[in-house]
């Protein structure tokens, strides 16, 4: 037994270092993201006081029921192996779900119903459909995760944060170039060079993130406008959500997908937590994560929470489970009384950006230091695959704000000539599916497992049939040409053995 495990068993509310680090990302990550759907439906014509009554209080509930049942799970592990060192799964909203539901859901129902209230409901209906498809999946976690080989489950978990999100959000850096890059250097000083912030040992992040708002305060960037408080509940309860089930089925290509997209970043996240040294069970990892998805949903929210790919980043800065309670904790009170519009302007994304980059790098190692070296190609090849689904990202959001929709014959035109868009959609639609595939079958290359590469392509090529992957559409023949470059490229894995023999009978 280590000498940390023998030690009196640290209290699961206590909050250490780590844990007050990890609380001040959480909160500002969450309120950060959580509001991104009021901005991005403004311009299409529903007003912020309808978003922020309808759309947002229920998150908070599903976030605090989630955020609860992880921090449970590292209570039950910390007194099962007698440690004091777990470190609780890290929970929080979804920024692709945000931006699927949202743009590809409410937004087209609103376009065409004119309604706020029947596009608000048919998009948290979508929620509720998420959490349930996450407890039908839940029971199978961990026979997934022992189907998937590690190399490729790790890619899985890099690319979420390291390669994907980092992609999206690392930008904003440069929104006041003055208080990212004063963030940015406290990180690197602090965080990653490990160097003591004064003689009391401040919580890094706490110095991270009071430093640069001063400064962005005092130059005039950070203008925080008092809305007053407005207290409400944590939900926001209709009849017409539960109506409104049916009316989902029109968007499975966007439910469905993102779906089980979450529940495979759930099982790699649980991965990347045994990397680390905590072994969760990834069947109520997935469960509790469906289980506050469903409260979402239920309590209006358009906003889904999963599993973040951000455990051992968070287990080296020292949070514990303490973060787990304290998060939604604080969190709720905020939403409740009305102030997360204002609250999230004293979280300015120069400053969460620099969080991002360490927390990235975190990610990043850990998935390198996990993966042995030799399949170090899956693991790079599959950190590149989410720059289409980047780009793709950004011109969704940005053609809305222009008055453009990708759909017109002449944007998309444009879009081919300029950007490849087509080849962009196809690279972008289901890419943590991509990712795994691409990842799965290199690995089992390597290994020389013919007939287990060539069975994750015929795994594509019958996704990309359904429209899960590279497709928009969900539905029958929804990508044939995807799928029909799969069945060749499974056909090139499978006799790929005659090759092997042939190079050991010259050698």
């Amino acid at each position: 037994m280590s000498m940390q495990s023998a030690q009196p068993l640290t209290r699961w509310w206590a909050l250490t270092r780590g844990d007050v680090d990890a609380t001040v990302a959480q909160v500002g990550l969450n309120l950060a993201q959580m509001i991104i759907p009021v901005f991005l439906l403004l311009p299409a014509g529903i007003s912020a006081a309808f978003s922020t009554t309808h759309l947002l209080p229920g998150y908070a509930l599903g976030f605090l029921v989630g955020s609860l049942g992880l921090a449970f799970l590292g209570i039950q592990l910390g007194r099962r192996q007698a440690r004091s060192d777990v470190t609780s799964h890290v929970y929080g909203n979804n920024v692709p779900a945000i931006l699927a539901y949202t743009l590809s859901i409410m937004l087209p129902v609103y376009l065409d119903q004119h309604d706020p209230v029947l596009a608000w409901e048919i998009a948290a209906a979508a929620v509720i459909w998420t959490g349930l498809i996450k407890l039908a999946m839940a029971p199978f976690a961990r026979r997934l995760r022992a189907i998937i080989p590690v190399p490729a489950s790790m890619t899985v978990f890099g690319t979420a944060m390291y390669s994907y999100l980092a992609l999206i959000l690392l930008q904003r850096l440069f929104d006041n170039p003055i208080v990212g890059l004063v963030a940015l250097a406290i990180v690197s000083a602090a965080v990653l060079a490990r160097l003591r912030v004064t003689r009391w040992g401040i919580p890094p992040f706490l110095v991270v993130w009071l430093i640069p708002l001063a400064i962005g305060l005092a130059i005039g960037y950070v203008r925080p406008t008092w809305q007053g408080i407005a207290p409400t509940v944590p939900w926001a309860v209709s009849l017409g959500l539960l109506q409104a089930l049916p009316k989902v089925a029109p968007f499975f290509s966007v439910v469905i997908p993102m779906a089980v997209y979450q529940v495979l970043q759930d099982i790699a996240a649980v991965e990347g937590g045994a990397s680390a040294g905590d072994e969760y069970d990834a069947r109520w990892v997935v469960f509790w994560d469906g289980l506050g998805t469903l409260v979402c949903g239920l309590a209006g929210s358009i906003i889904t929470p999963v599993v973040y790919a951000l455990h051992p980043p968070y287990k080296a800065m020292g949070a514990r489970i303490g973060f787990q309670v304290w998060t939604p904790v604080v969190f709720l009170p905020i939403v409740s009384l009305g102030l997360a519009m204002f609250t999230s302007q004293l979280f300015p994304w120069p400053i969460l950006a620099a969080m991002i980059a360490y927390v990235a790098i975190g990610v990043g190692m850990a998935t390198l230091g996990r993966v042995p070296r030799n399949y170090h190609n899956a693991v790079l090849l599959g950190f590149v695959i989410p720059a289409g689904v980047v780009v793709m990202s950004a011109l969704n959001s940005v053609l809305p704000a222009l008055g453009l929709s990708a759909a017109d014959p002449a944007v998309t035109q444009a879009l081919n000539r300029s950007v490849y868009w087509a080849s962009i959609q196809g690279l972008g639609n289901g890419f943590l599916f991509l990712v795994l595939i691409v990842s799965a079958s290199v690995t089992e290359l390597i290994d020389r497992h013919f007939e287990k590469a060539a069975a994750w392509c015929l795994v594509a090529a019958g996704l990309s049939w359904l429209g899960l992957l590279h497709s928009a559409r969900f539905g029958w023949a929804a990508a044939p040409q995807y799928a029909l470059g799969w069945l060749g490229a499974a056909v090139v894995m499978y006799t790929a053995r005659w090759w092997a023999s042939r190079s050991q009978s010259q050698a």
